[in-house]
């Protein structure tokens, strides 16, 4: 009796399950459609990597893909312009098929144009897959607006190897603080951000023209020297030698600013924009001339070197042994070992800080800078020569070594070159030096 119950509760129940299991399908009808084929795939992509273009440029892109069980139809390309809100197609690209083995995939190269914008404007570009199912996939990149052309100004030439109140002559260094993108940024982080976004400097050229010749380009640097580019302000001191030959005439400097920009034509080839600044004309002076060689000589006796053993380059005295220290230019200070050494005595301490005299010897080429030697041309190797060669010591002094000493670190310069070395015991030994100067 019990089983039999419980059978007819169980057929009683079976039409409420029915009932029950018919409702829950309804209702996952309603919240469920199962959508075929598959969505398209992307695989890796080359996408814009720049974090900045400029207006017109041509940026080119790759797009690797595959289709699932819908066949591919387009390729749409859309792009957003800040402040705009709203995309924009600019490309639709039918699909053909182009597999790549290398890739392993379908892929396309995009040429996409940079838009016109406010500067610094955030800029996405959508790269959209579609099927022909209407199933679409997405890949995005995004820059911000720059500036294509860089600025350049010029601010007032100082001569660096002559004091300013002279007028430089030919093999003068003179400079040119160049000042590029003036008030520029290289990176923004917003539109409001303060500052114009620029495309990085690439190379700042010079060019020449001399009198009524041609003009032709003189030298050509990359911005920075080294390092990493950059599109923010930066001043260049560019310094260049007046050419030989150019006294008496106009000398004309023009700078020319580049960044680079990728162009359609050739085909996606860098070119560059420019800007370009003419410096006011330089009309370099003649060289000073030295007067004729005139002959000192050093004397080392003793163990202390003795009354003539220094001597003073402003006076051309030999100063003696109880002399004032910066008075002794040049001295004979030591013959030990066969050696002898000059060195310039003057003291580099007190108030004001004095100034002692420095030396700089040729190693090679002296002969030929003594015997054509000029004010200028001898001021002109010392100050661009190292710091590390300009000297108060010159050990072992030789025969034939050809010196231009700087007096006290005015602007006063002399050459010498020496003429003996006459040794008369262990300890004493005399040196003859030719010496021009003023």
């Amino acid at each position: 009796m019990i089983f039999s119950k419980l059978s007819r509760a169980a057929v009683l129940l079976l039409p409420a399950l029915a009932v029950l299991a018919s409702s829950c399908e309804k209702e996952l009808d309603t919240y469920y459609t199962e959508v075929s084929p598959q969505l398209p795939t992307f695989s890796t992509n080359a996408l814009g990597t720049a974090t900045k273009y400029a207006p017109g440029e041509i940026v080119q892109f790759e797009l690797r893909f595959a289709e699932q069980t819908a066949p591919l139809s387009e390729i749409r390309i859309l792009q957003k312009v800040e402040p705009g809100r709203d995309s924009t197609l600019v490309q639709t690209i039918p699909y053909r098929a182009a597999f790549s083995r290398i890739r392993q995939s379908d892929t396309l190269l995009v040429n996409y144009t940079v838009p016109a914008g406010q500067n610094k404007a955030n800029v996405r570009v959508d790269a959209v897959l579609v099927s022909q199912n209407g199933q679409t996939k997405t890949r995005t990149f995004s820059f911000r607006l720059a500036q294509a052309t860089p600025t350049i100004r010029v601010n007032n030439v100082s001569n660096v190897t002559a004091p300013s109140t002279i007028t430089p002559v030919p093999g003068d260094v003179v400079r040119y603080p160049v000042v590029l993108n003036e008030g520029g940024i290289t990176t923004a982080t917003a539109i409001t951000s303060t500052g114009t976004l620029f495309k990085d400097l690439d190379s700042l050229i010079t060019y020449v023209k001399v009198g009524s010749g041609d003009e032709r380009r003189f030298a050509r640097q990359r911005v920075p020297v080294a390092g990493t580019q950059s599109g923010a302000a930066t001043t260049v001191n560019v310094d260049l030698t007046l050419p030989p030959g150019s006294s008496g005439q106009p000398v004309v400097f023009r700078f020319e600013a580049k960044s680079r920009y990728q162009e359609r034509t050739p085909p996606l080839a860098a070119t560059f924009r420019t800007a370009t600044i003419t410096a006011p004309a330089l009309t370099p002076g003649t060289s000073t001339a030295l007067a004729a060689a005139r002959t000192v000589t050093l004397s080392y006796t003793g163990t202390t070197g003795g009354d003539l053993a220094a001597y003073d380059l402003t006076s051309f005295m030999p100063v003696p042994a109880t002399g004032a220290a910066s008075s002794k230019d040049l001295a004979i200070t030591s013959t030990a070992s066969n050696a002898v050494r000059l060195q310039a005595l003057n003291p580099t301490t007190g108030t004001p800080a004095p100034v002692p005299t420095r030396f700089f010897r040729y190693t090679t080429g002296g002969a030929a800078a003594y015997t054509s030697a000029t004010l200028n041309s001898i001021r002109q190797a010392f100050l661009t020569a190292p710091a590390a060669n300009q000297v108060t010591t010159l050990d072992n002094v030789v025969v034939g070594d050809v010196v231009i000493a700087r007096v006290r670190g005015l602007d006063q310069y002399v050459i010498f070159t020496v003429a003996g070395i006459n040794r008369t015991s262990p300890t004493d030994a005399a040196v003859t030096l030719a010496v021009k100067a003023l």
